[in-house]
């Protein structure tokens, strides 16, 4: 390849601002890639710069300050920034604002009436500037006393937002009227359950919403609300739901009807009761602490699903194992399953009823050593499983931890009893995870 020609220096302009003369979308592209503080530095460079930076499609505001900060230095810092995003959010030009990011860090009691003046701000943008997704999280000082913000109405009246996530720690409530026609995801973190109905009014306002990611947290003793016995979550278009208690410590049941409802998580720390009714469903996840489960139809779609709860593993009646035995043959239909020993336990006090599971390719077992329940009963229930998951070709176990078939000398007898040539012939994969070298899986590996 031919060297390209060298250019004398003297025929070199120096004095061309090149990168001035690219046209505002790519300088604007430029901008975008950094936070908006740091874009409104380039208004120093020339006058081709000064109010570029107020025509960004992506507003980042952050506000952050070392833990050492005193707090006059805190209180002086947050004030400008205050000042200056809400001369980003209300003096830019007519140029539309696709996405909103508010981030507050180490929020204290003097920050309150400047923490609402920027949501009224960005409320006033979401309307003016026909903003798209909006991303706001305020997190509290560890100093800091439990304390509430007014968030306004106008954040949750838009014809435009389609993707919002408020993770606010402090107390917010939700207003009466809730309209965002084209919402489609919804994140509500650190989200306070003060009442049954703060859910109901934003999915009877959201009629397009697909995705819901809700994760919960307690009330604090100065905190007002009242008790939850049921949270309902209804809507026909939502397809993806993730609840997560964060530490909830009341106890109420969970209701979700959803004909659309494709993807369902959970994650409980309390004694929770669920009722599902999703007849298409495909993906179903399970952790915490889950004291029933209640499908109102067998999940005929069900393509995975992973029961890693402690799931009515303190259940020894009858009727609370028949609830374990129902909800284990709603699941006959699904294609992979990842199983840990909780359910189990429920199903060794069920009636001995194991479903066919023909659609069954891959299971995972999830290991959860117990001294007084006795092993012979898990392996019993795995036994049955095996037996009747006929077309079963892949096979993990998250761990193989000592004795989990049994006592050691056990080995030789307890393999062919749990694990059948005539069931496990037709697999085509074996893992095990966490692979520490023990002798029991070690024999593992050489039976099959």
């Amino acid at each position: 390849m031919a060297e390209p020609p060298e250019i004398p220096e003297g025929d070199v302009d120096n004095t061309v601002d090149r990168l001035s003369a690219l046209p505002d979308c790519v300088l604007l592209h430029i901008l975008s890639r950094l936070e908006t503080k740091e874009a409104a530095v380039t208004s120093s460079l020339s006058t081709r710069w000064r109010n570029l930076f107020l025509s960004l499609p992506y507003v980042d505001l952050r506000f952050r300050v070392n833990d050492n900060a005193s707090d006059s230095d805190r209180n002086r810092l947050f004030r400008l920034f205050v000042q200056f995003a809400n001369r980003v959010l209300q003096q830019r030009n007519k140029s539309p604002i696709r996405k909103i990011r508010l981030y507050v860090k180490h929020y204290v009691e003097s920050f309150r009436s400047g923490v609402e003046s920027l949501l009224m701000s960005t409320a006033a943008a979401i309307s003016t500037y026909k903003v798209e997704v909006l991303d706001v999280f305020v997190k509290m000082d560890k100093t800091t006393e439990p304390c509430s913000v007014a968030v306004p109405h106008g954040m949750f009246s838009s014809e435009t937002l389609v993707w919002l996530r408020l993770n606010l720690g402090v107390g917010w409530n939700v207003p009466e009227f809730v309209w965002m026609p084209n919402l489609m995801c919804l994140h509500l973190i650190s989200f306070r359950l003060v009442d049954e109905n703060s859910i109901r009014r934003f999915l009877q306002g959201c009629p397009s919403l697909e995705y819901l990611v809700l994760i919960l947290r307690s009330l604090r003793e100065s905190e007002e609300g009242v008790g939850v016995e049921v949270l309902r979550i209804s809507s026909p278009s939502l397809k993806w739901l993730l609840i997560w208690d964060d530490m909830v410590e009341s106890e109420f049941n969970v209701v979700v009807k959803s004909k659309n409802l494709e993807n369902f998580a959970c994650s409980f720390e309390g004694q929770h009761k669920v009722t599902l009714d999703a007849p298409n469903l495909k993906s179903l996840t399970i952790h915490g602490h889950v004291l029933e489960v209640h499908l109102s139809q067998s999940l005929v779609s069900i393509n995975e699903a992973e029961i890693a709860a402690e799931f009515l593993s303190h259940v020894a009646d009858v009727d609370g194992a028949q609830c374990a035995s129902n909800f284990f043959s709603g699941l006959q239909h699904v294609k992979s399953l990842s199983l840990s020993e909780n359910i189990m336990k429920a199903l060794c006090v069920s009636p001995p009823v194991m479903p066919t599971f023909r659609n069954l390719i891959k299971l995972e077992l999830i290991p959860e050593y117990c001294r007084d329940f006795p092993r012979s009963q898990i392996l019993q229930v795995l036994l049955n499983l095996f037996k009747f998951s006929p077309n079963l070709e892949v096979l993990i176990f998250s761990e193989v931890f000592d004795n989990f078939f049994g006592e050691d000398d056990e080995f030789d007898s307890v393999f062919p009893q749990v694990l059948p040539l005539s069931c496990v012939e037709h697999l085509k994969v074996i893992e095990i995870k966490n692979f520490k070298g023990r002798e029991n899986a070690f024999k593992l590996v050489e039976y099959f």
